[in-house]
């Protein structure tokens, strides 16, 4: 259980050593502005036109973020290959695993503070749906805000979450900060140190109000609407036939109107009635088609997935996109997962980790808090690992198995639990047992007797080996003396190579007169004694 938290301010430093007033944490700073939750949205996707998301952008330029990110919020509402993309992106991170980790050299005392804060925020209810998705709402608009109270539970400060619309906000006077909207002042209230997870989200440079994603979107949306709404004039004027009403000469007003009216109607109820004497005809529609309409459709669909994606084929199909390119295109986006996640990772790190720490760990130090962190897993082959790794190892590289779990994300086994096992290695001729034979003694041949004394019987592995398998050993393994003579005139060769700069072509070509100066005769005698060894032990084995 950790030390009950102090309640002096005095005595609880924050990052930058101010005291925490800690009776600011403990109610919602936006209970003071009940106003905004009040308003209501004013929709400015309503009648949209290049002149009014111009008006939009420069009031939010200029401190007036309201209409940016209402704006915001009604293309992710009614664009669904927006709000499709967005979701990726979202779903993207808050499928990561997480952890809190010590400082870089951290001591034991560091690494417990680590492990306590994880455990904290392991314990909050719906951790990642409450404060990362909602943290990730700042990608389209810029920034997000969620509001934390503290409380004393159980002996320890815990924090209450909830999501503040981005219209409930506005920038101070610099424009550089994001403020709290209040009666008081156009510019806003600062937001209470460790009330808030103020998450700011830039894609692009600038002040706050132009480093948002929205902002990028803004025309496509308006081009996409523009030929939607074009598209759907469209099918009304040639998806249908025209209805021509005739009426006779002489026909009076009233005639003409209920007339008229038939004609109308027919379009939507399929019947109608008319006088004797006149008629109604049905043309062919006009020749037109949508082409130009899809075009444009398409075309935006595909401008809005790279803004948001950074790519394409993983959100089209058919002819617009194959697995194979998707895979590639994929890397691009794991680029920006990796970097949606150490924006993440760097907010609470500061606006939720510290405050842990350090409002409940006495004697925490605000300069060595741990740290939040995003796990991004790299895609790995695990085939090709799988077939290099060994190679690699017999070659002679020192490969860590810890290192080789953490790349392949393959978990140690734990305990008592059963591993896989690998096929078995084929039996090497230094370890291959002869075949035993009966053993018996035969006294006529006293050696044979001796040499087959203590052979292994069939069945028996690990048995233990004669003064003959010692020797059929240290034949076949001689052991520097007999592969130096071998292949040192040809490592001899290439470091003069390495050392003069010579190509890879000219050595290749010298192989073969490099390898006349190779002294196999060491080699050759003691693979004839290997061969005579080989001989004796199976003649004694079988019994001859």
């Amino acid at each position: 259980m950790p030390p009950t938290p102090t309640t002096s301010p005095s005595r609880i430093l924050d990052v930058n050593g101010k005291p925490i007033d800690l009776s600011a944490i403990r109610e919602p700073q936006t209970a003071m502005t009940a106003h905004l939750a009040t308003e209501f949205e004013s929709h400015p996707a309503k009648g949209l036109t290049p002149q009014k998301i111009n008006s939009i952008l420069t009031a939010a330029e200029q401190g007036d973020l309201i209409s940016q990110v209402e704006l915001a919020d009604d293309m992710e509402e009614r664009d669904g290959q927006i709000y499709s993309e967005l979701a990726k992106r979202k779903t993207a991170l808050i499928k990561l695993d997480w952890d809190v980790v010590p400082p870089d050299d951290a001591d034991a005392s560091e690494k417990k503070v680590a492990e306590q804060v994880k455990a904290w925020i392991k314990a909050l209810p719906d951790f990642k749906r409450v404060v990362l998705h909602n943290m990730m709402d700042g990608v389209l608009k810029g920034f997000a805000n969620i509001e934390m109270w503290w409380s004393l539970v159980d002996g320890t400060l815990q924090p209450q979450f909830e999501f503040r619309p981005q219209r409930w906000f506005t920038l101070n006077q610099e424009r550089t900060q994001i403020t709290l909207r209040t009666a008081k002042s156009s510019y806003g209230e600062p937001l209470n140190p460790y009330g808030w997870i103020a998450h700011r989200h830039p894609s692009r440079n600038g002040y706050v109000a132009r480093s948002a994603l929205c902002r990028v979107l803004m025309l496509p949306y308006l081009y996409k609407n523009f030929s939607t709404r074009d598209f759907a004039e469209f099918l009304e004027i040639y998806g249908l036939p025209l209805r021509l009403g005739k009426f006779p000469a002489g026909a009076s007003d009233e005639e003409k109107r209920r007339l008229l009216a038939a004609v109308v109607g027919i379009g939507h109820n399929a019947a109608g009635i008319v006088p004797m004497g006149m008629e109604i005809d049905f043309q062919n529609a006009a020749s037109g088609n949508d082409v130009p309409f899809m075009a444009m459709l398409e075309r935006m669909d595909a401008i809005q997935s790279k803004i948001i994606l950074g790519q394409t084929l993983t959100s089209s199909e058919g002819q617009h996109g194959t697995q194979a390119l998707g895979k590639v295109h994929n890397d691009v986006r794991l680029d920006i997962l990796a970097s949606d996640a150490e924006l993440i990772s760097e907010t609470l790190t500061r606006q939720l980790v510290a405050p842990f720490a350090l409002l409940n760990i006495a004697g925490a130090n605000p300069k060595r808090l741990p740290r939040f962190q995003l796990e991004v897993p790299e895609p790995e082959d695990i085939g090709l690992l799988a077939e290099a790794l060994p190679k690699l190892a017999s070659a002679g590289m020192l490969i860590g198995v810890d290192w080789a779990h953490t790349k392949l994300r393959i978990p140690k086994a734990q305990g008592n639990e059963e591993t896989l096992k690998g096929a078995p290695e084929p039996a090497s001729v230094a370890g291959t047992v002869p075949p035993a034979g009966p053993g018996i003694p035969n006294p006529g041949n006293p050696g044979r007797a001796a040499l087959s004394a203590n052979l292994p019987s069939q069945g028996e592995p690990g048995a233990p080996q004669d003064a003959l398998d010692a020797l059929v050993n240290e034949a076949v393994d001689p052991g520097p003396a007999l592969v130096s003579p071998l292949v040192q005139p040809l490592l001899d060769a290439l470091d003069a190579a390495l050392a003069s700069g010579e190509s890879l072509a000219s050595f290749r070509d010298r192989l073969p007169a490099l390898m006349q100066t190779m002294d196999s005769d060491q080699a050759s005698e003691q693979l004839a004694r290997a061969a005579f060894m080989a001989r004796l032990a199976g003649t004694v084995g079988q019994g001859v």
